[in-house]
This record gives structure tokens, sequence and C-alpha cells, in this order.
């Protein structure tokens, strides 16, 4: 059933006209700075787990039976490392210059919004995507292990567990870049009041 159909004072409240926001320089300034703080803690976050995982699979490498475990740490570390510097490179915020006046201001904030909403809602290619490698020659090194092969059922739960990790990543992804274009949408139509 259609939820307005259930709820009409959502309904109501929906249709009802949007009244402008006029937003003066220090405003924007002020949540683009909050904006660029939680930017950068995120980053910080990632950072510190990306450190974690590559000196475990540092460690995991260094201590691997075998050649094809030995590629499987480092492909891992690898796909790390880039996504680092994927999200060094695409993801790190900028700062608003002091010196800019509301309209300016509102632009500049817009283009970082739209910047990070892109960022997330491409979120395969760049941090996804660096890790399969990795995770293809796990699956290798498993099913080849000459010792004590993996039972084909440990695989394929710890595939689905993985690729249920991967599906709520992404979704998260998609989420967070749907709340960055209502951002964006939102100053936009401050802008065009600006003007």
């Amino acid at each position: 059933m259609n939820q307005t159909l259930e709820n009409p004072a959502q309904q109501i409240w929906q249709t009802q006209p949007v009244e402008g926001t006029k937003m003066s320089a220090e405003a924007i300034r002020l949540r683009a700075g909050k904006f660029e703080r939680r930017i950068m803690r995120r980053n910080l976050r990632e950072l510190i787990a990306s450190v974690i995982v590559t000196i475990a699979f540092g460690y995991f490498c260094i201590a691997a039976p075998n050649a094809l475990w030995r590629t499987t740490w480092g492909l891992f570390i690898a796909g790390t490392v880039w996504v680092m510097f994927q999200l060094r490179r695409k993801g790190t915020p900028r700062t608003m210059p002091e010196d800019i006046g509301a309209a300016t201001s509102v632009g500049f904030f817009r283009s970082e919004l739209e910047r990070q909403r892109d960022l997330v809602k491409n979120v395969w290619p760049w941090y996804l995507a660096p890790l399969v490698p990795g995770y293809i020659a796990l699956n290798l090194a498993w099913v080849l292990a000459p010792l004590r092969p993996t039972p084909w059922t440990t695989i394929l739960a710890l595939d689905l567990f993985f690729a249920a990790i991967f599906l709520g990543v992404w979704k998260l992804n998609q989420r967070a870049a749907r709340c960055l274009q209502r951002s964006i949408d939102e100053l936009a139509r401050a802008e065009s009041e600006q003007r």
C-alpha cells in the first residue's frame, strides 16, 4: 500500500510549499566547517582501520606457509593501500576560504557536498573492488591448501558473509549519498535566493 495513503498528515506536510531559507555567509561557513570536521573524522577512522588491517595482513603474509597465501595477504594489503590512496585523493575535504561572500560560500559548500556524494555513491570501483582480488586469492588458498583443504560449506558460508558485508557497505554509502543529495538540494535553493 502506498505510504502517503496510509498517513495523510505526512502527505499534507510533504506537499506544502517550502519557504526559502536565506543563509548568511557565517551560517554557511559554520555548516561547512562542521561538515569538514565530520569528513575528517571519517577519513581518520578509515585510516586507523586500514593501518590495523595492513599490520595484521602483513603479519599473515610473513607467517604464510606458501606463495599462494603470501600472494593472498599481499593482494589484501595492496587493495587496502589503494583504498586509502583514493580516499585521500578524492575524499579529503577542502576548507572554505575565509574571505568569500554568502553566494560564493553556498557554491563552495555545495561543490564539497557534491564531491563527497559522488565519492560515496560510486563506492564499488574505488573502495570495494580493490579488495576482490585478495578475496578471490583467499578462496583459492582455502581450496588448494596442501595439508588440510577448507570444507566447501565453510567457504560458502564465509563467501556469503563477505558478500553481505560488501552489500551492507554499498547500501550504507548509497544512503549517505541520498542524505548528501538532500543537503545539496537545500543549498541549491538557498543559492538561487542569494542571487
